[in-house]
């Protein structure tokens, strides 16, 4: 799949007409945060025609919500998702011979999903309100995370030299926290808090604070010691 830098056109809100019943991806471990590119490989036979509705009907957009504990006895049917899903477009498709499909998925937004009925379909649908950040953060405050940032990229790079933290330099202050928690903070739970705090100021300290316990937890073991 391409790796894809979201442009302008990528990343402008999805229309009312889109999100008034846009296609539901519901994934155990996947949290999708705004402004981020997400590859996906969809082969299950119901996401298959949810993304050939999308490329051929349209909208070209999905949400991707994180799945609830539990999910997997309901797995098949309609398990419980979060509350806070991400929402976006398809940018690129490709088709394979064998009916699976690869896509990326640029989010444009948080959003809240009511349930739509399925309406003959194998997949579930969704109007989804978005969301809107509040406040907003000290320069401080976003330094004092870039800065963390920095430093544990450039230790991931000492094992991983092709991983790279790509931060636009118009990038606002929110976006700067939802890429930083895309790419530098694996905890799924922390992930969707995250995604879920609409507060400027308060998200970035949430992924600065997660950020610089990932840095506390590398550094020593990189440098061959240890505190006690």
């Amino acid at each position: 799949m391409p790796i894809t830098i979201p442009t302008a056109e990528d990343l402008a809100p999805l229309t009312p007409e889109e999100l008034a019943a846009v296609p539901i991806f519901p994934l155990p471990r996947m949290v999708f945060f705004p402004g981020t590119a997400l590859p996906l490989h969809l082969f299950e036979a119901r996401y298959r025609e949810m993304i050939r509705d999308c490329i051929t009907v349209g909208p070209a957009a999905m949400a991707v919500a994180l799945l609830e504990p539990g999910w997997e006895e309901d797995y098949e049917g309609e398990p419980p998702i979060a509350r806070v899903s991400g929402v976006g477009r398809i940018v690129w498709h490709e088709e394979m011979p064998d009916g699976r499909y690869n896509i990326v998925l640029v989010g444009t937004g948080r959003a809240l999903l009511a349930p739509l009925p399925m309406d003959g379909r194998s997949y579930r649908r969704g109007a989804a309100t978005l969301l809107a950040e509040v406040g907003c953060a000290r320069d401080a405050v976003t330094g004092t995370l870039l800065g963390c940032a920095s430093a544990l990229t450039t230790l991931l790079r000492a094992t991983d030299p092709d991983f790279q933290l790509h931060l636009p330099p118009e990038a606002s202050p929110g976006r700067i926290a939802d890429i930083v928690a895309d790419r530098l903070i694996p905890d799924v739970a922390r992930r969707q808090e995250i995604l879920e705090t609409l507060d400027v100021a308060k998200r970035i300290d949430l992924v600065t604070d997660a950020v610089s316990g990932a840095l506390a937890d590398l550094a020593p073991a990189r440098s061959g010691g240890s505190t006690h």
